[in-house]
């Protein structure tokens, strides 16, 4: 297991734009809230390519300012959606997108490191919205080995806190977010079995695909406190399953609970932009229509706060083993 990394070659280019995106925005920030650490690193997952070899996956790493607290930073492991984990526009393919730049500057200024692994790159592909989903080779199901091997990764760093790193996920990732904290799973429960292995204190899914777990029944059950936000008017991962999903772990005492937002379509918590009609996407609640995608300020906002309070929770809370 890889503990450490070079540094980021286009470290000052990232940290220009991600302040530049939080002034566009008048994102709140400390004095030196720019000054951050961003390293690339590779870690194996846990996946295996046709030779039987350990997939290696590229990742950026991003540290807060200052000196390493006593015992290490608290985590966020955080999984692109289906655009992948850098920009689209001409000219800034090697820039974050503008929704994990922004997200990542949040979370820095909370004191939390962020790791964003690149399941696409890593595989040779950039975007797999354009593909139908049986088509796809790069499936939530694989993925969550990435996000596993992330974890085992970051606990071997001295300057994490590796009882304390939550696994967050936009869309594809969402979905692989479910995939990855499924005790029921085999291989998710080896690894959480293993002694002394680390896992995720918590989960956060935006506007994941909910089917599968939801007809997974009882071969599904998250193994952390989990959280899925997603829009009331989604064409493309639909609310409804998402709903049923918390009302089946509702009466199963399950630690998930599900919060939709009204009158807000798929990327709500998009810093800028307005809903458009991505023709392009195969996938949906209507096949070959297209789907819905923009931001609603006001959802945004109000998951931002809700997520924000619920990582500062499990992630600076006393140490407990109960699920809440």
């Amino acid at each position: 297991m890889r503990s450490g990394g070079t540094a980021f070659s286009k470290q000052s280019r990232f940290l220009q734009w991600t302040c530049a995106i939080a002034t566009l925005l008048a994102i709140a920030v400390a004095p030196d809230a720019c000054a951050r650490s961003v390293t690339a690193v590779s870690f194996p997952s846990l996946d295996r390519d046709e030779h039987g070899a350990r997939v290696e996956i590229q990742a950026m790493l991003l540290t807060p300012d200052g000196p390493t607290p006593p015992g290490g930073y608290p985590a966020i492991v955080a999984l692109h959606g289906c655009s992948g984990m850098y920009s689209m526009a001409k000219g800034r393919e090697d820039h974050l997108s503008d929704r994990l730049a922004v997200r990542a500057e949040m979370y820095l200024n909370d004191g939390y490191a962020v790791l964003f692994p690149d399941s696409f790159r890593s595989r040779g592909k950039n975007e797999v919205c354009t593909i139908k989903v049986g088509d796809s080779p790069i499936m939530p199901m694989r993925r969550r080995l990435d996000a596993l091997g992330a974890l085992a990764y970051l606990a071997e760093r001295s300057d994490i806190a590796r009882d304390r790193v939550a696994l967050v996920g936009w869309s594809h990732g969402g979905s692989t977010a479910l995939a990855t904290i499924n005790a029921r799973d085999r291989e998710v429960a080896a690894f959480r079995d293993k002694p002394g292995a680390p896992f995720f204190r918590a989960a956060v899914a935006f506007y994941p695909g909910c089917k599968v777990s939801l007809r997974a029944g009882e071969r599904w059950q998250p193994g952390a406190p989990t959280r899925i936000h997603i829009g009331e008017s989604d064409d493309w991962t639909p609310a409804k399953p998402c709903v049923e999903l918390g009302e089946a772990m509702a009466g199963r005492g399950e630690p998930l609970k599900v919060v939709v937002y009204p009158n807000a379509h798929h990327g709500f918590d998009a810093p800028n932009g307005d809903v458009i009609q991505r023709t392009d996407v195969p996938n949906g609640v209507n096949p070959g229509q297209g789907v819905h995608v923009g931001a609603n300020p006001a959802a945004r906002e109000r998951a931002n706060a809700k997520v924000r309070a619920f990582l500062n929770e499990r992630l600076r809370g006393a140490d407990d083993s109960k699920a809440h």
